[in-house]
């Protein structure tokens, strides 16, 4: 579905690190849009994904874009709420990742995929979300 009117730009923009330009949307998009998507279940390498894990895309005492899951795994006491969403993340559901031409980026599971990779698990279920379906994800 494409349409001519604009995509509501991402909320926090303006607080994006620059490492997470390239990965993250630049509009605002629904969760619930994404998941309702009809794709295909498929299977990915963890190590094809878990580059992300090094990504500061977590809250930490307030301040946005503060932790990656990398340093939540190494200390998780310190992180100990990203650590127990992690342990309690539900590996049934698969990822939800966009299929940009240069790579595999995350859109909903960044838990999900610690979790795989701390069980040492070698692929993850994913839902290849295609670049011409993002709009039908897009808040206007």
């Amino acid at each position: 579905m494409t349409s001519a009117r604009p995509r509501r730009p991402f909320p926090l923009q303006h607080l994006l690190p620059p490492v997470l330009k390239d990965v993250t949307l630049d509009f605002h998009w629904d969760m619930e849009r994404l998941w309702a998507l009809d794709l295909v279940v498929t299977e990915v390498a963890v190590a094809e994904l878990d580059w992300q894990l090094q990504l500061p895309m977590w809250a930490y005492d307030g301040q946005f874009f503060a932790v990656s899951p990398a340093e939540v795994a190494a200390d998780p006491e310190r992180y100990h709420e990203q650590y127990a969403r992690t342990l309690g993340a539900d590996l049934r559901y698969p990822l939800h990742v966009l299929d940009r031409p240069e790579r595999l980026t995350l859109l909903d599971g960044v838990h999900r995929l610690l979790k795989a990779r701390l069980l040492g698990l070698e692929t993850v279920q994913v839902k290849k979300v295609p670049m011409d379906r993002l709009d039908d994800i897009a808040v206007r």
